[in-house]
């Protein structure tokens, strides 16, 4: 009984360090425009690789926002399709702006969608470009 119970604290042990180290790593993803943390299950999260490092943002708007600031392009940025919430390239995006009907955490409002149609059901469509000149 007492070997038991010893595994048990043992396995509890663990299960609680890997928890809280998961946690703490999920926690720590803070988005590279803004400093804000990321929530990696939001479907207004977008993303960019350049090289070996993977830049996160909190908010499609920053992406966008660092896309300008810095003069980087768009290859390697990626968004979540709105309805699915798979990630898919940014630049093959539609995007409807809407801050009212979406709620995002740096208030752009943007939502991206994979397909014209799912985004023309949500609101008035843009490409990758157009929104890029839309937002200042």
């Amino acid at each position: 009984m007492k070997k038991v119970l010893s595994t048990f604290r043992v396995v509890f042990f663990i299960i609680l360090i890997s928890s809280a180290v998961s946690s703490v790593l999920a926690e720590t993803i803070q988005c590279t425009e803004c400093g804000m943390m990321v929530d990696m299950n939001s479907k207004f999260t977008a993303r960019i690789v350049t090289g070996n490092t993977t830049g996160y943002f909190c908010d499609i708007g920053d992406l966008f926002s660092y896309l300008k600031r810095t003069g980087a392009t768009a290859a390697g940025a990626g968004v979540k399709d709105y309805m699915t919430g798979e990630w898919f390239p940014a630049n093959k995006a539609f995007y409807v702006q809407d801050d009212k009907k979406f709620k995002t955490p740096m208030g752009w409002g943007i939502a991206a969608f994979k397909d014209k149609t799912s985004a023309a059901a949500a609101g008035a469509v843009l490409d990758f470009d157009s929104t890029a000149k839309t937002l200042k």
